[in-house]
């Protein structure tokens, strides 16, 4: 364990802690959650910076950051969906989201069965942190209604939610296209 592994491993606590702002009802709560969202985005990126930098990168890290991003992602689209902040027809989007990601995962846990760990790749990246501004969009929105309500005009909060509904379609089409094309490229180890 170094110094990124640990950092990766911040993020699940974290998930707790937004949680906990998130459905509590004191003023200044759900900004205080928005906060941590986006400091455990910061973890995501600064584990991989310095792994890279003080060539501490490990197979270890690559599966540990891997299945991270998955529990934050599984766990924050709950917290949203608990609060009914994604719509109705958003749900299927999270689930086929979800789906994708336990797919990739049950993926690496069969190639590590193996001894091989596949690492992110470049458009499962790009997937991430679109997945990253989308939540993080839901929880900053629900943010300027409660806590910034009178600086910000709701017309424009129902602009910034429709604009965030397009993001989660456009983010769950490269997560389903992303899944499909890392699950085609690896499909050999499913006959493992």
């Amino acid at each position: 364990m170094n110094l990124p592994n640990w950092i990766t491993l911040v993020r699940i606590p974290l998930l707790f802690v937004i949680g906990g702002f998130f459905y509590a009802s004191f003023p200044g709560s759900i900004t205080l959650a928005f906060i941590v969202y986006v400091l455990a985005g910061i973890t995501d990126w600064l584990d991989g910076y310095l792994a890279r930098k003080y060539n501490q990168t490990s197979e270890l890290g690559k599966l540990l950051d891997a299945l991270n991003d998955k529990i934050f992602t599984v766990g924050i689209f709950i917290l949203l969906i608990g609060k009914h902040l994604v719509p109705l027809w958003g749900v299927f989007c999270v689930l086929l989201i979800v789906c994708r990601e336990f797919l990739v995962t049950g993926l690496r846990i069969i190639a590590a069965k193996s001894g091989s760990i596949l690492a992110a790749e470049n458009l499962g990246k790009v997937k991430t942190v679109l997945q990253i501004v989308v939540m993080g969009s839901f929880l900053l929105i629900e943010m300027l209604k409660i806590d910034g309500a009178r600086w910000f005009p709701a017309s424009w909060l129902v602009g910034l939610t429709y604009l965030n509904y397009v993001n989660l379609v456009v983010t769950t089409g490269l997560t389903a296209y992303s899944g499909s094309s890392y699950l085609i490229k690896y499909r050999y180890l499913c006959s493992l």
